[in-house]
């Protein structure tokens, strides 16, 4: 579940202040709470529906309708997991988590979402190793 919304966000400021020496990309996981499986409760204006993915071109449409509604900044690229979860799997993903990759080797892995997601440790970390932005 990515959780934006159409003003500045801190993911936003993130992607803005450090496109310049990193690269994002958000991964759409396997849909968290499928309208036809476990059902989370409305979340007002930042509700969507969206049944268990039976096939990729499902995942990349939930995927385009969230860019629709929110607003990704436009140096984030967004790709969708594969149909087995691989990257879902292989990072603990569990909704949402920052990794920072660096030269093939996880540098930074962030608390798993939402309890123990927490960009101001990501901000952190990117200004110890690139500076204050």
């Amino acid at each position: 579940m990515i959780k934006f919304n159409r003003s500045t966000t801190p993911f936003r400021q993130l992607v803005e202040d450090f496109s310049d020496v990193a690269d994002f990309l958000l991964v759409y996981i396997d849909e968290a709470h499928p309208s036809d499986g476990w059902v989370a409760p409305p979340m007002g204006s930042c509700s969507f529906s969206f049944r268990k993915h039976q096939n990729l071109e499902e995942r990349l449409g939930a995927a385009r309708k969230l860019i629709e509604h929110f607003s990704l900044p436009p140096q984030c690229q967004l790709v969708a997991d594969c149909m087995d979860n691989n990257a879902n799997v292989a990072y603990g993903v569990s909704n949402e988590r920052v990794c920072i990759v660096q030269q093939r080797k996880i540098a930074y892995l962030g608390g798993k979402g939402p309890f123990f997601y927490n960009l101001k440790d990501v901000r952190q970390w990117l200004e110890q190793s690139y500076g204050k932005r």
